[in-house]
């Protein structure tokens, strides 16, 4: 005689519990590769920024007749809480850049020279960009960091 019982399918308790060893073990190895790259998008975003603020530099020095480069005030406008969001510069940066870097820019040498520099802002074990360096654009094209 055979026992009918009322369900007769499904998974098993240990058939499960080796699904989510399985998922747990591939989403620990995953995680480190997102991080790397979310660094990896985040370098590049600034270094396109700084890519803009150097050729609105020399944009800004042939419109003054090569009489200097703009200031930080001048190509950003006013800094608030990191930022630069009043669109009140030349330029704008895009609040990821902003979210994890500071924009630095300073005429040098009787504004004959410039740099340009984004910062890691949240250096820390937390930060996600700890440890990525500074990136810099001189008047002359040379980079300085990791590009």
């Amino acid at each position: 005689m055979r026992i009918k019982t009322k369900w007769t399918w499904g998974f098993t308790l240990a058939e499960l519990m080796i699904v989510m060893a399985i998922i747990g073990l591939i989403s620990s190895a995953a995680y480190p590769s997102y991080q790397q790259y979310l660094v990896r998008a985040n370098r590049a975003v600034a270094q396109q920024f700084l890519m803009e603020a150097a050729s609105a530099q020399h944009q800004y020095f042939l419109a003054n007749n090569g009489n200097g480069y703009a200031t930080e005030l001048v190509l950003f406008g006013v800094r608030v809480n990191g930022c630069y969001p009043n669109g009140d510069g030349l330029l704008s940066p895009n609040l990821r850049v902003c979210e994890f870097y500071r924009i630095r820019t300073v005429p040098q040498n009787s504004n004959t020279t410039f740099y340009v520099r984004a910062i890691p802002d949240k250096p820390g074990p937390g930060a996600i960009q700890n440890g990525d360096g500074t990136l810099e654009i001189h008047q002359d094209g040379q980079k300085v960091g990791t590009w």
